[in-house]
């Protein structure tokens, strides 16, 4: 272990040593450009040993791994950086916008249309039936002709209804897949490994119900933060979006 140790410190002292000489041979900075007075290194690894009573005996190599201070061999024994996104303003903001909001008024023009032709055909068999009664030779058969109208109409509706959703669906995860793209971007511009999805805890609950609360409290993991880390804003600038609530 000595040994090991005086050839890290004497590594560090000969990197230094060799700068300092670059430095006033050339009168350049060479590998002196970034190095302080108080700075150690370069070196190849930092050993670091054990506490006394520590059964874990064994001294610990910390190097450098593709940018990243690595302990062991592990691609997992690594420090990585890490932010955290409010998923859901950045949902509702993609979602709100005009592009998203065109389409779904597209569809929802097209559904009060056939809604409206439904209504023109229930108000020409109340005006043709008016006034029938019960024993009415007519009855049976106005009674038929509406019964058939409700349940076109109730097919019609429950056929929306699965359209619509399968199309909010659909809205829904190509906005997210969206977010992403600004995500990466983001990222590997501020050279973040892990982006974890959270809701702030000064955000309001929407809840009713105790079972709504319980889930407002599971969706917020982080309890405790550096707000540097919430990168949300920085998605809605790279989006070219306002940040909304």
């Amino acid at each position: 272990m000595r040994n090991g140790l005086t050839f890290v410190v004497g590594s560090l002292i000969a990197g230094m040593t060799g700068a300092f000489l670059a430095l006033s041979i050339s009168g350049t900075p060479a590998v002196a450009t970034h190095l302080l007075a108080t700075d150690l290194g370069p070196a190849e690894a930092l050993i670091l040993s054990a506490k006394a009573g520590d059964p874990l005996t064994d001294p610990l190599t910390v190097t450098n791994q593709g940018g990243r201070i690595s302990w062991s061999d592990s691609a997992t024994a690594r420090s990585y950086s890490v932010a955290c996104v409010c998923v859901d303003r950045l949902m509702k903001g993609i979602l709100s916008s005009d592009r998203f909001m065109d389409d779904r008024k597209k569809f929802g023009e097209e559904a009060l249309s056939q809604q409206q032709e439904f209504d023109r055909r229930d108000k020409e068999l109340q005006a043709r039936h008016a006034g029938i009664k019960p024993n009415d030779p007519q009855f049976e058969e106005a009674k038929r002709e509406f019964v058939a109208l409700k349940t076109e109409y109730e097919k019609w509706f429950a056929s929306v209804q699965r359209i619509q959703s399968k199309y909010m669906a659909e809205q829904v995860e190509k906005a997210y897949r969206e977010l992403l793209v600004a995500l990466d971007v983001v990222a590997e511009r501020k050279k973040i490994d892990f982006v974890y999805r959270f809701v702030p805890q000064d955000r309001p609950f929407e809840a009713v119900e105790l079972a709504d609360a319980m889930m407002q409290v599971q969706a917020r993991p982080f309890l405790r933060y550096p707000a540097a880390t919430d990168i949300t804003d920085d998605i809605f600038k790279e989006m070219g979006m306002p940040p909304v609530d």
